[in-house]
């Protein structure tokens, strides 16, 4: 095999494959800007203002990228801007798998915290590994057929003359100064072709910094009757201990916290030992087969909490409980539940008559859809990544039951003594949705 021959079409296969990837790893991202920029948080290793450029910026240099290698102009420069990009994004995934981060990388849209067990990177990082490759190829062979590139050098071939040209003084100088010129021609076409590109695209990553910001603006209502963006949902009148709970309906280690919780948490709460701060939010729609039951769950809470706080606490404790000695919560890459059947648990945790009616409406209309996801995005500038998260008075702990009893224990001994109401409210936890016997929440890290 000639390579000499071989070495531009391999040139072209890899400048194409790039380019056909990094398209479509923009276009995946800058359909959601928001939910692109809280994967970037995820990784737990740039400040706000950078998580934010790179979940806003970064998809329009990919795009820019993309293009530019699928026309084959200036193919080095672009191939070098892309082997930059793949070292720090293999550093993004080495660094979180040193440390334990569990989540998905979103390179090709969605990522952030995964709803289940562990994670592998293995795959992630041999892929960037190889497209490392690709372009360290294109940076020390740029030369590709079907460019751009090709097509504005054409003129700047200099014919050699003949032989017996190239033998006397005089053709070899002719020559000589013809390669010169046209090589100093190229010099220049190529510094200013470079310069004013690397404009244009600063210029256009800018522009679509801004309309990316734009397009991440929660639109809607952000109230609710009983819950706010700031802390949810709360539960129980102020107390020693101060407990924030961040969970998603979708996260089987929620399930298992609250099912090892559920009975502790009640009585501490109607003991005025502490209060639950719920705030429900949504990172795991993926895992639902595309019915967003994560966000649709997280939206039928907050109607509840419409009806009274009481119905909320219900309600929650119904999706991570049993209904008919069925578990509701859906198993990870199923179909989530749906809205007749969140009606369906209403009904077990006792909303009925005009309330459910309004209940079915919220529901059905997604009401508080904005809120949700004013929660999340809330959750994920405050770092709360990983769900669940559990803080007693703003200091997390391990989501296991001893965990619980240990920081609320030390909170009264330091806090104001409790002043539990005189007849205590019943459990808002029906027989209906009472949950089954309390799996361990220790062996998974996180949800």
């Amino acid at each position: 095999m000639n390579w000499n021959a071989a070495r531009p079409w391999l040139g072209t296969v890899a400048r194409l494959v790039l380019g056909v990837v990094w398209i479509w790893a923009a276009w995946s991202k800058i359909r959601s800007p928001r939910t692109f920029t809280q994967a970037v948080r995820a990784y737990d290793a740039t400040p706000e203002w950078l998580s934010r450029g790179i979940g806003y910026g970064l998809p329009i240099l990919e795009l820019a990228l993309g293009v530019l290698l699928i026309l084959g102009l200036v193919t080095r420069i672009a191939a070098a801007v892309s082997g930059v990009l793949f070292v720090v994004f293999l550093i993004g995934l080495i660094q979180a798998s040193i440390r334990g981060i569990k989540l998905e990388c979103g390179c090709f849209g969605g990522g952030g915290t995964t709803g289940g067990g562990g994670t592998e990177y293995t795959l992630d990082i041999l892929r960037d590994l190889g497209l490392l490759v690709l372009a360290a190829y294109l940076v020390v062979w740029a030369l590709t057929y079907f460019s751009l590139d090709g097509y504005i050098a054409r003129n700047d071939i200099v014919e050699p003359p003949s032989a017996k040209r190239l033998r006397t003084d005089q053709g070899r100088r002719k020559y000589e100064a013809q390669l010169a010129v046209r090589r100093a021609r190229a010099a220049s076409r190529t510094r200013w072709l470079e310069g004013s590109l690397a404009g244009v695209i600063v210029l256009v990553v800018l522009i679509g910094i801004g309309v990316q910001s734009s397009r991440a603006k929660i639109e809607g209502s952000l109230t609710a009757k009983n819950a706010t963006v700031a802390n949810g949902v709360v539960f129980g009148k102020k107390a020693a201990a101060t407990v924030d709970v961040y969970e998603d309906f979708q996260c089987p280690i929620c399930l298992a916290f609250e099912q090892s919780v559920v009975t502790t948490l009640d009585k501490d709460v109607r003991a005025n030992k502490a209060q639950v701060r719920f705030h429900t939010i949504s990172i795991l729609d993926r895992s639902s087969s595309g019915n967003r039951y994560s966000s649709r769950a997280a939206n039928a809470a907050l109607c509840a909490s419409d009806i009274s706080v009481e119905k909320f606490v219900a309600f929650h404790n119904v999706l991570y409980g049993k209904v008919g000695g069925k578990q509701v919560q859906p198993d990870e890459g199923e179909n989530g539940r749906t809205n007749a059947q969140l009606s369906t648990y209403a009904k077990a945790a006792g909303i009925t008559g005009a309330a459910l009616t309004t209940f079915q409406g919220c529901v059905s209309n997604e009401d508080h859809k904005a809120l949700v996801e004013a929660l999340t995005e809330r959750a994920s500038r405050d770092g709360v990544n990983v769900t669940p998260t559990v803080k007693v008075n703003g200091k997390s702990i391990g989501h296991t039951l001893s965990a619980f009893n240990a920081a609320v224990a030390k909170a009264l001994k330091t806090g104001p003594a409790p002043s539990p109401s005189v007849t205590p409210s019943p459990s808002p936890t029906s027989k209906a949705a009472s949950p089954s016997p309390s799996p361990s929440a220790s062996s998974t890290k996180s949800g």
